[in-house]
């Protein structure tokens, strides 16, 4: 959503990549990458965009429809903020299950030493402070 709702805005504002990535401080490989979908640009990045594009984040990032001001509350900013969370954590469990065995159990192993440090260092959060849903459904693949 958001790499095609970039390219668009780009083009509505007459920009090429590189003078985006001009504006914004940042290589024309970097806009490339952002409108192909491989990369997404930081908070300080889309928050530019917003003053460049005159168009709200949730907007540019294709969570809306809605083109009225950019002009964020801090509602719309801690929202937009748990998405890009979000889309981490989600991109890093497509990352974890396409892991095979091994590196599954290494990545688990590794999980498991971290949490055993953070909590013999009194720094482990507690589970209370998150809400999580996971749902993971396996497609596998007749012969």
């Amino acid at each position: 959503m958001f790499a095609e709702r970039l390219k668009i805005l780009r083009a509505e504002k007459g920009l090429t990549q590189v003078e985006l990535a001009d504006m914004l401080g940042v290589s024309k490989g970097t806009v490339g990458m952002w409108e192909t979908g491989k990369r997404m640009p930081g908070f300080e990045t889309l928050d530019e965009m917003t003053r460049i594009f005159e168009r709200r984040m949730d907007y540019i990032l294709g969570y809306s429809n809605d083109t009225t001001s950019p002009i964020l509350t801090d509602e719309d900013i801690e929202q937009l903020g748990t998405w890009l969370v979000e889309d981490d954590y989600t991109e890093i469990v497509y990352s974890f299950l396409r892991l095979d065995y091994y590196g599954q159990e290494a990545v688990e192993s590794l999980i498991r030493a971290e949490t055993r440090r953070c909590k013999d260092q009194g720094t482990l959060k507690s589970r209370d402070d998150f809400q999580a849903i996971v749902k993971v459904n396996v497609v596998v693949e007749e012969e």
